[in-house]
């Protein structure tokens, strides 16, 4: 079944009886608990404190989308980002496709700009706001996704989603209980979607760790379609994996579930599922928790919300509620576009304040928020994607071929999604920019149940996603939890069904809050550095070295290859002229190595470089130059030693500047953020070398953006952006 046709049967459902808010408009907040620092029981300090997760995956927002906006998360302000072919910023989109003549450019748009009388007569709504809130949404299928992403290019939005629509955004006007959230709680800002495609792959990837690209469990491989139902998946879910560690666990659902619960898509819950031709078997667990649905006291529709809130609120009071849950609501609560934002935030604080019905529960328990996948709407930051040959991460033979695309596709990792992590240990306003996805909430359950001494460890998640995608852990601090729900804005469901077709009004680029959040320490150490050319009959190629070693670090580095240079390529070429990727792993010795290569010359016709390698938390490293100029024979290459100073585990910033050539050059290294230093020459003699140091860590939170440049060669220049991690929180860049 299509994503779409899953999803029509919910428009002809009744509006909200009596319903006459709209966005934004507040109800009554809800009564907030003082922050305390009372544990409901003597803590542990450690995981051992959580004694339940409870899931809430929403549908459809990407992060620009719903968050580009916010102060402090990597959002429209970024700039560690892809040059298009053709030089365009990647917030600047093509309209037309790649390889086309430009037929005019698109920035991310404001939704809510429009004045009602602009929308189409006849289909105007009551206000902006509601305009805004419930647009139709965008095509979001295995083949669309896809082509946006074009092979990494990221330049194909415009044309892959039908027009501008993938560009609107919502902003904290829009959306003041999830932009609240952001501020009270941690959100993460590099959580990715687990498959460049649909709802129902990535919701297998939340409740089953893999879509089987190996066809280890048979011939089917779960890569597209709006759901899963009726496929009877072979391999073990994870509420399956649980059951046998002996890890209570249920889902809330209701008659209504939309499609969205994941765990039905498998054989052992489906074959007891009416709905798909099973039989019911109360007192069977798989039936009674992950099939069964919740009382509905209130419409099954309209009331869905109320009901899963009534069902978790009795399971609190009665001390039942079971140690991992996952709640699946509607359409209409779920954020699927038309389903409003302001409608998912009445849900979601509801849900909140049923945990909080007893106090002791809530000072317990971690509230996971995530979105299956993207929609069809716009996000700047390129996903990693593994090397060809990766296992369980390529499909082969897939409908892509009609759009040029021959060779198999990435699996993922999807574009980012948000992710807001509610708990004690997650309070503060934090960020944390760890790469991780939908797998990333079964390895965090998999590190809590093994605390508990009941390890559920999942069979399914492929070996290259447990390298790159984090377990979510560095996000919390069990040492400093607070206490208690902080007071929300409460908002009431808008009660509109009608999806809208909001007009675009501005095309610039849009504005993000200024300043900073905390940031939560990360496992990575990533370097890149051009170390030389090689030529052979006549075309010549650069010499990468990457790196990600240093004593905090723990974690896989993913780093993707661009050639500015280049021309939008060929489908057909895909991965040989696409971006390279490359995967590095954790490493104790800062001084290891892994080699990759980039292209010189603009399709091999000359010898002019432009290379941009994108890493993780920002991570930027900009060549250009001409091996055939005076440049030919300079490099600039960075390291990371150890700062003296009694700080024996903190690195430096270091750039070595070498003359290989047979005369003296000057390099001028210049800070363009963050470091408020004067440029500095530096006259090195033939064969000579000079030693720029900098200490981010000590000077401007660990973040550092430098340029060099070289007199005699304008064409030459190397830039170093990134961020320094010693294992301690910092601030965002």
């Amino acid at each position: 079944m299509s994503d779409l046709s899953r999803r029509g049967f919910v428009g002809a459902a009744a509006a909200i009886t009596g319903a006459a808010a709209v966005a934004g408009v507040s109800a009554p907040a809800a009564e907030a608990e003082p922050a305390s620092h009372r544990p409901p029981a003597k803590p542990h300090g450690d995981l051992r404190d959580i004694k339940h997760i409870v899931i809430l995956m929403q549908e459809n927002r990407s992060f620009d989308h719903y968050y580009g906006s916010l102060r402090g998360v990597r959002g429209f302000g970024d700039r560690s980002t892809t040059t298009l072919p053709g030089g365009l910023s990647v917030f600047e989109q093509p309209m037309s496709k790649p390889g086309e003549p430009l037929a005019g450019t698109q920035y991310p748009w404001r939704l809510a700009d429009a004045p009602a009388s602009a929308y189409p007569a006849g289909h105007q709504p009551p206000s902006s706001e509601v305009g805004a809130q419930n647009y139709g949404g965008t095509d979001h299928s295995w083949e669309s996704q896809h082509t946006a992403w074009y092979g990494g290019l990221m330049n194909a939005w415009y044309a892959s989603k039908g027009g501008p629509t993938t560009l609107g955004y919502l902003d904290r006007r829009d959306l003041p209980f999830h932009y609240a959230l952001a501020d009270e709680y941690t959100i993460g800002d590099a959580y990715h979607c687990s498959v460049l495609s649909a709802t129902g792959p990535n919701r297998t990837y939340l409740w089953g760790g893999t879509i089987d690209a190996a066809n280890a469990h048979g011939s089917y491989t779960a890569y597209s379609g709006g759901d899963e139902l009726g496929r009877n998946l072979l391999w073990e879910s994870y509420a399956e994996t649980l059951q046998k560690a002996g890890v209570t666990w249920r889902v809330y659902q209701g008659s209504d579930n939309y499609g969205d619960n994941g765990l039905e898509y498998f054989k052992t819950f489906a074959q007891h599922d009416p709905g798909q031709g099973g039989t019911a078997a109360p007192g069977n667990v798989y039936y009674d928790n992950g099939v069964a649905s919740v009382p509905e006291p209130n419409d099954p529709e309209t009331g869905n919300a109320d009901n899963l809130v009534l069902a978790i609120k009795k399971d609190v009071l009665a001390g039942t509620l079971p140690q991992v849950s996952w709640v699946v609501t509607n359409q209409r609560y779920s954020e699927h576009p038309d389903g409003a934002p302001t409608d998912g935030a009445y849900y979601v604080h509801e849900v909140l304040k049923a945990l909080n019905a007893d106090r002791d529960v809530f000072d317990s328990t971690l509230v996971v928020i995530n979105f299956d996948e993207n929609d069809g709407q716009f996000d700047h930051v390129p996903p990693p994607v593994p090397a060809p040959g990766e296992h369980d991460e390529f499909v082969a033979g897939t409908d892509l071929s009609q759009y040029g695309f021959t060779a198999p596709m990435p699996v993922g990792l999807g574009f980012r999604v948000p992710l807001l992590l509610v708990s004690p240990w997650t309070r503060g306003g934090w960020v944390t920019s760890e790469v991780s996805d939908h797998t990333s909430v079964i390895q965090f359950m998999e590190k809590w149940t093994s605390a508990l001494g009941k390890p559920a460890l999942s069979p399914n998640i492929s070996a290259w996603r447990r390298r790159v995608c984090g377990d979510l852990t560095g996000a919390f601090d069990f040492g400093s939890p607070v206490y208690g729900l902080p007071r929300l804005p409460g908002l009431e469901p808008i009660g509109d069904d009608t999806g809208y077709d909001p007009p675009v009004t501005t095309n610039r680029m849009p504005k993000q809050e200024g300043g900073t959040k905390k940031a939560r320490p990360l496992p990575y150490q990533p370097n890149a550095n051009l170390v030389g050319f090689t030529r052979g009959g006549g075309a010549a190629t650069a010499k990468l070295e990457f790196a990600n070693g240093g004593a905090h670090v723990g974690r896989a580095s993913h780093f993707s290859v661009y050639n500015n240079r280049a021309d939008s390529p060929s489908p057909a070429d895909y991965p040989a002229k696409f971006p390279g990727q490359y995967t590095v792993d954790a490493s104790k010795d800062a001084s290891r190595t892994v080699s990759g290569t980039a292209p010189v010359g603009k399709d091999g016709e000359d010898t002019a470089y432009d290379i941009t390698v994108l890493g993780p938390n920002r991570f930027l490293r900009h060549f250009t130059g001409d091996v055939d100029t005076a440049g030919a024979t300079a490099q600039a290459v960075a390291s990371y030693p150890q700062a003296g100073h009694g700080h024996a585990s903190r690195p430096a910033l270091e750039l070595r500047l070498t003359n290989d050539g047979h005369k003296a050059v000057t390099f001028t290294v210049r800070s363009e953020q963050y470091l408020k230093d004067r440029a500095v020459t530096y006259h090195v003699p033939a064969r000579g070398h000079a030693t720029h140091t900098v200490d981010p860590l000590g000077r401007s939170d660990g973040w550092y953006d430098l340029t060099v440049r070289l007199d005699g060669d304008a064409s030459w220049s190397r830039r170093f952006v990134g961020h320094l991690e010693d294992g301690s929180g910092s601030v965002t860049g």
